[in-house]
């Protein structure tokens, strides 16, 4: 049986949306590895300032994804778009 466009386009949602939780999770796996690095070795400052920045980037790129689960939540919760969105 074939799938209407919204299966497909539900699927299609559904495969990058796991490929950027997949590869946040990665980053983070990666970086969280270089810190402890940085621990056990001397890194120079300009090393250090560029592995911050690493940090602080996927820290921001997190709380994009919540933000947005967040009004995801709020909207099947109430039927009603975020508070802030209006």
């Amino acid at each position: 049986m074939a799938l209407t466009p919204a299966e497909k386009q539900k699927r299609y949602r559904e495969r990058l949306k796991a490929a950027d939780q997949t590869n946040l999770d990665a980053i983070e796996r990666e970086l969280l590895q270089e810190v402890a690095r940085c621990d056990r070795d001397e890194m120079s400052d300009q090393e250090r300032i560029a592995l911050a920045d690493k940090l602080a980037d996927l820290a921001m790129d997190f709380q994009r994804r919540a933000i947005r689960l967040s009004r995801m939540a709020t909207k099947l919760r109430t039927g009603e778009d975020h508070p802030l969105q209006r």
